[in-house]
């Protein structure tokens, strides 16, 4: 019988300076809320099969660019980017060729506490 996985996945918890804005800003990106509650109400939980992440209100100001360059992987850039148009969130489309025969497009975005925030397509 094949051993359990001790760690099943990675769920990190970003600390925001507006929780709402927050919320709204991955909301229109299309990302689910799976768990908003009285229990923790400072705490939103966002997650699909395959991301599972949370922001909480931030006990104290921080640094969000030195601290963190958030990366998600998107199947479709293209439909990435048409999404983050309609819904009014402004990035830049990177190229990038680190290598012969691998080229892959990414956008750069900036949440509303200061992240940044890339969207990475696949490879081309």
């Amino acid at each position: 019988m094949a051993e359990k996985a001790l760690f099943t996945r990675l769920a990190p918890v970003l600390n925001v300076s507006d929780l709402a804005a927050e919320r709204a800003f991955y909301e229109k990106l299309g990302l689910p809320v799976i768990y908003e509650g009285s229990e923790y109400p400072d705490f939103i939980a966002f997650g699909t099969d395959t991301i599972h992440f949370g922001i909480q209100q931030a006990s104290v100001e921080n640094d969000p660019p030195s601290v963190l360059t958030w990366q998600i992987g998107v199947s479709d850039i293209d439909a990435a980017a048409a999404r983050c148009e309609a819904a009014g969130l402004e990035f830049e489309l990177e190229q990038n060729d680190p290598a012969p025969g691998w080229t892959y497009r990414r956008l750069l975005l900036r949440t509303p506490s200061g992240y940044r925030l890339a969207l990475e397509g696949e490879s081309e």
